[in-house]
């Protein structure tokens, strides 16, 4: 339901006990990975306020912060608030940014080199 944008079927089937961290869809994503995929921010703060985990892994390998890293790098829909979803991934447990000396293009989360849009980069260094 989240891949099909259907925030509200979502949230219901949250509050009815659906377990948070389920994968599916094409690229075996949960809930919370489509919705930073999205640029949703209301919808992953309300995952992440309800159980969601940042490192909830996907089908390629990664978490919600990689799933963030390519999102706002490639903008897959327009208009997606990947700052606004950044923030909410923060506020509920994901580490801060560190910059890495002489490599203006990336930071590291958690040890790992990451690339963001500038914008998600500066609130993530913030």
């Amino acid at each position: 339901m989240a891949a099909a944008g259907a925030d509200d079927i979502v949230r219901l089937m949250v509050r009815l006990g659906w377990p948070i961290a389920v994968r599916g869809g094409d690229w075996d994503a949960s809930a919370l990975n489509l919705a930073v995929f999205n640029g949703n921010s209301a919808l992953t703060r309300f995952l992440l306020e309800h159980g969601a985990q940042w490192t909830e892994q996907h089908g390629h390998g990664d978490n919600a912060c990689g799933t963030l890293s390519w999102a706002s790098c490639n903008e897959p829909v327009e208009g997606g608030d990947w700052v606004g979803c950044a923030r909410a991934l923060r506020d509920h447990g994901m580490p801060g940014a560190t910059a890495i000396h002489g490599d203006s293009e990336h930071v590291l989360i958690s040890g790992v080199r990451k690339r963001f849009a500038d914008d998600v980069a500066e609130e993530l260094l913030g």
